[in-house]
């Protein structure tokens, strides 16, 4: 964990600012030959942040990230984007952002993320989302993204801040190490935890009281409010094809994890179980990224 800490914090540091270059109008390339990239035309997004850079107006770009986030973003100004995409198999959402150049190198941008199950119905159905606003540092090959947000979500009772920073270092013109880190910390709802009956002095009630020595213990289920912090961190190497240079590939390493909140269990039986609310999940990340050019919808009314 300290090691994608050092190296998200690493994106903060940069030798100088470099002049910002303007992409061409088209993304094609002469795929006859191999060209050493010029341009970064991977700079909108780390992985699955948006980065502060907006794409060009009518300009698609896709992303996949470990082969079940599918994800379209689309320029419909050069200032105001809007990226939506599935999460298989459950989830789809939708994310606005718009941004504006406020100096050289610097941006502010302001945005929305809203999250939803597909199929689940309730009470199981997720909906979440973070109306966020953010600043953006450096030119279209190193740059930084940090924001904060106010998050909303059906299974916490409370809103909550939500934090995130992401950032991309140019290494070399074809590799670029690029990583995000989000942070929240709010209370969560657990349903259906058993607890025992109590009488008016707090002992535990019998379901048949005739029969102490075989009978269980009444129980009701209860909600639970318990505070919990989550973490998702993401570091990748990108790597630009030469052939042609609106593709990527980029590999890593992804972390959840959802920790805190401590709370009992009580059963029938009289047994109880302390439960303390953590999931830790590791996996390795692989994501590709393809900026397919200008789109130029015709729509009829």
């Amino acid at each position: 964990m300290r090691i994608l800490l050092l190296f998200l914090v690493s994106f903060f540091v940069f030798d100088k600012a470099k002049a910002i270059h303007a992409l061409p109008d088209s993304t094609t390339t002469d795929t006859s030959t191999f060209k050493t990239p010029t341009d970064n035309h991977h700079c909108y997004r780390y992985i699955f942040m948006q980065s502060g850079i907006s794409l060009p107006a009518k300009t698609l770009y896709y992303h996949n990230f470990n082969f079940f986030m599918n994800d379209f973003q689309y320029g419909i100004t050069n200032n105001l984007n809007v990226s939506a995409g599935v999460v298989l198999p459950l989830y789809f959402y939708v994310s606005p952002k718009y941004s504006v150049d406020v100096e050289n190198n610097q941006r502010l941008l302001i945005g929305d993320i809203a999250i939803t199950s597909a199929f689940l119905k309730e009470p199981h159905k997720a909906k979440m989302n973070v109306l966020y606003a953010g600043y953006s540092f450096g030119d279209d090959y190193d740059h930084f993204t940090v924001c904060m947000g106010y998050f909303t979500a059906n299974f916490s009772p409370d809103a909550s801040l939500m934090y995130n920073i992401g950032g991309s270092k140019k290494l070399t013109p074809t590799v670029y190490l690029i990583g995000e880190l989000w942070f929240n910390q709010g209370n969560q709802k657990i349903a259906n935890v058993s607890q025992w009956e109590l009488d008016e002095n707090g002992n535990k009630q019998l379901v048949d009281p005739s029969n102490p020595l075989a009978s269980p213990y009444k129980t009701t289920t209860n909600n639970k409010i318990v505070n919990r912090t989550t973490l998702f961190a993401n570091i990748q190497l990108r790597l630009i094809s030469n052939k042609n240079d609106t593709k990527s590939w980029s590999f890593g390493l992804a972390y959840y994890s959802n920790f805190g909140g401590e709370y009992d269990v009580q059963n029938s039986d009289g047994s109880m179980q302390h439960l303390t609310n953590y999931f830790s999940f590791p996996v390795p990340s692989i994501s590709f990224t393809q900026k397919i050019g200008k789109v130029e919808p015709k729509l009829r009314f």
